[in-house]
């Protein structure tokens, strides 16, 4: 029965990579078309440096209305966009309150949380109107650590080689960290929009699927 199922599969895996050969995955962006429920868009400037396999964490914003009634976004770190978007919020004025990590399951940051919340994080105020897909004049910088050896295969190896190999590994590990405590390395890092990022970004908003429906303001 086991077998029988996966034969089924199988095809269907085959037809599933030839079509990833001529329609890759993420090949267009998109955002909604400005209508009564997304009447504004607050695009998010975001660069993510990836140097791992994945990202362990996602990013949390809080962004608070003028009732002062949170809303609560999630980015995805991902490399191949330099924004993120959140739509269907009202015209009215905003603002950005908080910023926290929140590690993805089955990891945590350090030996104890689960969740890094940003203590100094500077509130960015800004005003949504109807039509308008309004940029803030801040960077998310997503980043990962130098990354630490350990998938060299022990197999093979005299119990005395492993020893010594583990040894290393750990020695290797101790140094990287004393490295980003001394560097205080963080892994997401707010800047200023700088001009150069900015003409990137609008490059790439020539590509996204009816973002020219939208009037981009900055704020």
């Amino acid at each position: 029965m086991r077998l029988e199922l996966i034969n089924k599969i199988r095809p269907n895996r085959i037809s599933f990579l030839l079509l990833l050969v001529f329609f890759p995955i993420g090949c267009s962006l998109s955002v909604p078309e400005p209508d009564e429920t997304n009447q504004t868009l607050l695009i998010i400037p975001v660069e993510t440096i990836q140097t791992l396999e994945k990202f362990i964490f996602t990013a949390n914003l809080t962004i608070e209305d003028s009732n002062n009634k949170k809303i609560f976004y999630r980015i995805e770190p991902n490399p191949k966009t330099l924004f993120s978007y959140k739509s269907q919020l009202k015209p009215g004025k905003y603002k950005i309150t908080g910023l926290k990590l929140v590690a993805k399951p089955g990891f945590k940051f350090g030996n104890k949380k689960k969740m890094l919340r940003w203590k100094n994080w500077d509130v960015v105020k800004l005003k949504l109107e109807k039509g308008k897909a309004t940029i803030i004049n801040k960077k998310l910088l997503f980043q990962q650590p130098e990354l630490i050896e350990g998938k060299k295969k022990l197999r093979g190896m005299s119990a005395g080689e492993q020893e010594l190999e583990k040894s290393m590994r750990k020695k290797r590990r101790k140094e990287i960290r004393k490295k980003l405590r001394e560097e205080k390395f963080r892994p997401v890092e707010i800047h200023d929009l700088e001009e150069s990022f900015k003409v990137k970004l609008m490059e790439q908003f020539k590509e996204v699927e009816n973002m020219e429906k939208w009037e981009i303001v900055e704020y």
